[in-house]
């Protein structure tokens, strides 16, 4: 998949695409994605998506996502996509007209012949563009319109917004159903404390994105992709309050039956279900046996 920006010196020709900030790249976007492929016929498919949305951009709100930068490109790859398309949040972008987003971006740049999209797609400044607009001038720029109904959960429309509240409660069940593929976390391994190496519990230890929104701190069961291969896991997001005095929060994984060393590894961690909250306790033996009873708790959910 290549990877490129709106303002790079690069005009496509005769594409299909898809346009939105797809956070989560869940079930709903990823109908979006199956369709584009359907009625490639040979063309490019093109996500074009916004770094962040105009809202953060225009209030200074840093509001955290389903996905980082990296793991959305991750998996529009793993869907097939051709070119992958960032629009910066930047002013002159914002400040395009219906008219000037789709002659400028999405035929000038972009080269669109077919254009993919849900019901509620809007678009240009101050959200004047939507399908009806796309339907209207069809003709007049040279492209089909093809909309997709939304993709529902439990007969209600499947949306970033519901999984960021399911994530938020940390229902990770009903949040990979939503997604239609795990909630992760993906980073380097680091070098900790070892402490949990000293307890014959090992962890792999990954600083979390800023932009990142994590589930509530506790323990999970997960699943670690190392280099291509999956292992069973227990995984604790929080701050260890039994041995450690910060604030900084962290993602300690213990693979299940695994002793090599994966520092500086970048790793996937992904979550399956939730086993209980982060909590104090009085020695570092009260917590490995805790650890070791949600080991066996995890083995069971297999």
């Amino acid at each position: 998949m290549q990877c490129i920006s709106v303002n790079d010196n690069i005009k496509l020709k005769n594409t299909i695409v898809t346009v939105g900030k797809f956070d989560g790249i869940h079930k709903g976007h990823e109908k979006l994605f199956g369709e584009i492929t359907r009625k490639a016929n040979g063309r490019q498919k093109v996500v074009l998506t916004f770094e962040t949305s105009p809202r953060n951009f225009l209030q200074d709100n840093s509001n955290k996502t389903i996905v980082t930068e990296m793991e959305k490109q991750m998996l529009c790859d793993s869907q097939g996509i051709d070119v992958y398309m960032k629009m910066p949040m930047e002013k002159k972008f914002l400040a395009l007209t219906p008219d000037e987003f789709v002659s400028q971006i999405l035929k000038e740049k972009i080269g669109a012949t077919t254009i993919v999209c849900g019901p509620d797609f809007q678009f240009g400044a101050k959200a004047l563009g939507n399908v009806e607009f796309l339907k209207d001038n069809e003709s007049k720029y040279g492209y089909s319109l093809i909309v997709v109904e939304k993709e529902q959960y439990h007969n209600k429309d499947i949306s970033s917004t519901a999984i960021r509240e399911k994530i938020l409660k940390g229902e990770m069940i009903t949040v990979n159903e939503m997604l239609d593929h795990p909630y992760c976390i993906i980073g380097k391994v680091e070098q900790g404390k070892q402490l949990g190496r000293t307890l014959g519990l090992p962890t792999a230890n990954i600083i979390p994105d800023d932009t990142k929104l994590l589930p509530p701190k506790g323990v999970y069961k997960t699943v670690v992709n190392v280099a291509g291969k999956r292992f069973h896991s227990i995984t604790n997001i929080g701050i260890n309050p039994t041995v450690e005095s910060g604030t900084q929060i962290k993602v300690e994984t213990h693979i299940l039956d695994y002793e090599e060393y994966i520092y500086n590894e970048i790793v996937q961690v992904e979550f399956y279900d939730f086993v209980r909250p982060e909590r104090a306790f009085e020695s570092v033996e009260e917590l490995k046996a805790q650890i070791e009873r949600d080991i066996e708790v995890c083995r069971g959910k297999r």
